[in-house]
């Protein structure tokens, strides 16, 4: 029997040949950590995530960069990766951040732009759901999303579930499941957020994402509610069909700058579009269409809140327990959670209306703590602000002097908080009448 005898060479090419081939996909995805896990990375590896729902520019952005400038990041984004992918990507809202802290390294190429500690979480089978889910949530935070982002987000999670789950999820179960996830929406919400997909986009795409809002909306899906039962009334047997396309048409002809987009001449082009195709009067289509009832549906959509209220009996105050959540809900979140969720509307509040005032998450309280180095050079919101924070945290101290300016506003004084910040502190008041009276604070 003859005996090869392998060089150092001719042994290294038979190791490498397959199945001995290095897979360098399988060595990077067994190297990362299987538990969260503290990790300093630089720039170079770290990617934005691809699907975040934000398309627009944060409109928060040079506030943002001015207090990385001057601060530091005192809130490094979480990072993940998933299995196979040499770099790691923004798992739950931080892509801001992330672009910043580029355009300061391009800038200063200062380190400490460069290099940060992050939270690393493993990804799961999950991945996907929950990245986009936290990404919608954190968006809502830190900074409103526009409508149609928001719609479109929401449209991309249900696709993500239905592919989880091997079927078609109706609107109750696409509202539970993105409650468990962490972005809590109810069906109404979730109705009015597809119908947006479905039968508005396609048509003024400019005008939604120039910023078209939920009012809006909401009178435009109304409108092509009413439009429709006028046309199933009046159009011949066999053309229901041709219903959507006209409706797509009218609204298409009004599409473009947000400033001059005008209800008014949706409305107008629809029913004259509907009177040229049904041969009917146009005055005979507008009173069809029930102008008085579409004002009434109208200020009956502008009042309601996402999450409508309780609505008692005639003669009724409704009781304490009817603002709590439904059955159908979650359960309550714990004293933690609750905490948590507070100091994070609290970060955001403060992002969006004074960003040098330092929030500090806490176990106790509250759940924050506030803190600001040189309170004189705040503005005056941010001095009304910070006296809010303080009356909160201490039931017992003097109110803030400016409390009612910071709310309602006064002329030539303070500027009040826009309504998308006046949500998130009602919601912030709401989730701390939550925490117990009695060793909670």
């Amino acid at each position: 029997m003859t005996m090869v005898k392998l060089t150092t060479p001719d042994l290294a090419a038979k190791l490498l040949a397959a199945p001995f081939s290095r897979d360098m996909s399988a060595v990077q995805a067994a190297s990362d950590p299987l538990v969260d896990t503290p990790m300093r990375v630089t720039l170079d590896q770290i990617r934005p995530y691809q699907h975040n729902p934000r398309r627009a520019p944060n409109p928060q952005h040079e506030a943002i960069k001015a207090s990385i400038r001057l601060r530091g990041l005192d809130q490094p984004p979480s990072i993940t990766r998933r299995p196979g992918e040499e770099h790691f990507i923004i798992r739950n809202g931080g892509n801001t951040r992330l672009a910043i802290l580029n355009e300061l390294w391009v800038e200063t190429a200062d380190e400490r732009f460069h290099t940060l500690l992050c939270l690393f979480r493993p990804w799961t089978a999950r991945g996907e759901i929950l990245a986009l889910t936290g990404h919608l949530a954190e968006n809502e935070l830190r900074g409103s999303l526009s409508y149609i982002e928001r719609s479109q987000a929401v449209d991309q999670a249900r696709q993500l579930y239905e592919r989880e789950c091997g079927r078609a999820l109706n609107q109750r179960e696409l509202a539970e499941r993105l409650t468990a996830d962490g972005y809590p929406v109810d069906q109404p919400a979730i109705s009015r957020m597809g119908d947006t997909v479905t039968y508005l986009l396609p048509a003024i795409p400019d005008a939604l994402h120039a910023g078209l809002g939920r009012p809006q909306v909401s009178k435009l899906l109304l409108l092509r509610k009413a439009a429709q039962k006028t046309w199933q009334h009046h159009a011949p047997d066999g053309e229901s069909a041709q219903f959507e396309p006209l409706f797509q048409h009218s609204l298409a002809c009004c599409d473009g700058d947000l400033a001059q987009f005008s209800l008014d001449r949706v409305r107008d082009e629809v029913i004259g579009n509907l009177a040229q195709h049904l041969h009917r009067d146009y005055d005979e289509l507008a009173l069809d269409l029930g102008e008085t009832e579409l004002r009434r549906g109208l200020l009956t959509q502008l009042l309601e809140p996402e999450v409508p209220l309780p609505r008692p009996e005639p003669g009724k105050l409704p009781a304490a327990g009817s603002f709590s959540a439904s059955p159908t809900q979650a359960a309550a979140p714990d004293n933690k959670q609750l905490r948590k969720h507070i100091a994070e509307l609290a970060q955001a509040i403060n992002a969006a209306c004074a960003p040098t005032i330092e929030v500090l998450a806490q176990p106790e309280g509250l759940g924050f703590a506030c803190r600001c180095t040189d309170v004189a050079t705040l503005p005056v919101q941010g001095q009304a602000l910070l006296g809010l924070w303080q009356a909160l945290a201490d039931p017992t101290a003097a109110p803030a002097g400016n409390l009612g300016a910071l709310l309602c506003g006064t002329p030539n004084h303070i500027p009040w908080l826009d309504d998308e910040t006046l949500a998130r502190l009602f919601r912030l008041i709401k989730l701390a009448r939550q925490l117990p009276h009695a060793g909670g604070r």
